[in-house]
């Protein structure tokens, strides 16, 4: 495929610069710091444009904190006009990494999505004659695992544009003075040239490029026709068990020795009559309902949201937005009797003041 050049430019114009600020700024206009970077909005572009121009940019400094949702998961948050700068960055290269694509890529894509990822789940399981079996594998701590120089080399191969790509350099091996990224969760331990912020727009652009390696080698080498992922949860769909078995191996050695990554103990070949778990959702041939988790999840938040409304803490808006949320979650699952349980429990009354 063509390399692509004369990018940089493009990146640093003014309009851009300030379509970016739009988008980074979307829910978030009450924030403190984009209110004091919108109130000298002209003067912050023209130094954010300047410092692109010159190559002075260097990324901010990151806040960290985990979340919980359900794995435990370090989240790293940029100052806004850095998200300012990736948003730049964004507009200008993702829609040409989005053509590389396979169609059955669904994450973080315009027109994908965890529902489409598991409706076409359900289609290839209907159209699989006899047993059908499906190979589920799962990347183990795949954001913090992302090698930097196996990125880079990939982007090399794409763009032909020096100052894109040591502005991409800059965003990726940016490690904030001891390697903050490349952090396993479970001892602690920190490891620089390795790791993505998960947080980041661009973290989520690089990782899907980086496993559309693993896409293409299993579409075109394994010959895989039924094949779907969503970021880093991948299943292929067949009534050949030996031959899903054979995919197991091939995609752990390519994914080991062309990607430095691995599997976790949650891969395995599931017969498709006992349901499959992905992207939150389970999945049969003739039917589809939430995870067990996901809606003890939804249920707990919505008991939450009742008391906090019964205190005062929140109005009756912030409880519908988040039914609205929840029920269209549910309006592509089968889920009557759940979404019957949870409007019978969420009976709003406010205690009355003494």
């Amino acid at each position: 495929m063509k390399r692509y050049k004369n990018i940089y430019e493009r990146i640093y114009d003014y309009e851009n610069l300030y379509e970016a600020y739009i988008a980074a700024r979307r829910n978030k206009t009450r924030r403190s710091e984009v209110l004091s970077f919108t109130k000298n909005l002209e003067e912050n572009l023209v130094a954010l444009q300047n410092e692109l121009i010159w190559h002075s940019y260097c990324v901010g400094r990151y806040r960290e904190f985990y979340v919980t949702d359900p794995k435990k998961r370090l989240v790293m948050a940029l100052p806004f006009r850095d998200r300012v700068v990736q948003w730049a960055v964004y507009r200008q290269i993702n829609y040409l990494l989005d053509k590389r694509y396979i169609s059955t890529s669904y994450a973080c894509r315009i027109g994908g999505g965890t529902q489409k990822a598991v409706h076409q789940l359900q289609q290839y399981i209907r159209h699989t004659p006899e047993e059908v079996y499906v190979l589920k594998l799962d990347v183990s701590k795949y954001f913090y695992r992302i090698d930097h120089d196996v990125l880079l080399s990939i982007l090399y191969r794409i763009f032909k544009d020096r100052e894109l790509l040591e502005l991409l350099r800059r965003i990726i091996d940016d490690d904030q003075g001891g390697g903050l990224f490349g952090i396993d969760i479970e001892t602690g331990e920190r490891e620089t040239s390795v790791g993505m912020p998960i947080g980041n727009l661009t973290s989520q652009m690089f990782a899907n490029l980086y496993l559309n390696e693993a896409d293409q080698y299993a579409k075109h080498k394994l010959h895989a026709r039924k094949y779907i992922r969503y970021m880093d949860d991948m299943v292929i769909v067949s009534n050949d068990k030996v031959y899903l078995r054979d995919c197991w191996r091939a995609m752990d050695d390519f994914l080991a020795s062309h990607l430095k990554l691995k599997l976790n103990r949650k891969s395995t070949i599931i017969k498709a009559s006992n349901g499959i778990d992905f992207c939150g959702y389970r999945v049969w041939r003739d039917h589809i309902k939430l995870r067990k988790k996901a809606a003890l999840k939804m249920k707990h938040r919505l008991r939450w949201l009742k008391r906090a409304y019964a205190r005062g803490e929140v109005d009756i808006q912030t409880v519908t937005a988040s039914l609205t949320s929840y029920f269209g979650l549910l309006s592509h699952c089968d889920s009557y009797e759940l979404r019957k349980s949870i409007l019978n429990a969420l009976v709003l009354v406010k205690k009355r003041r003494r």
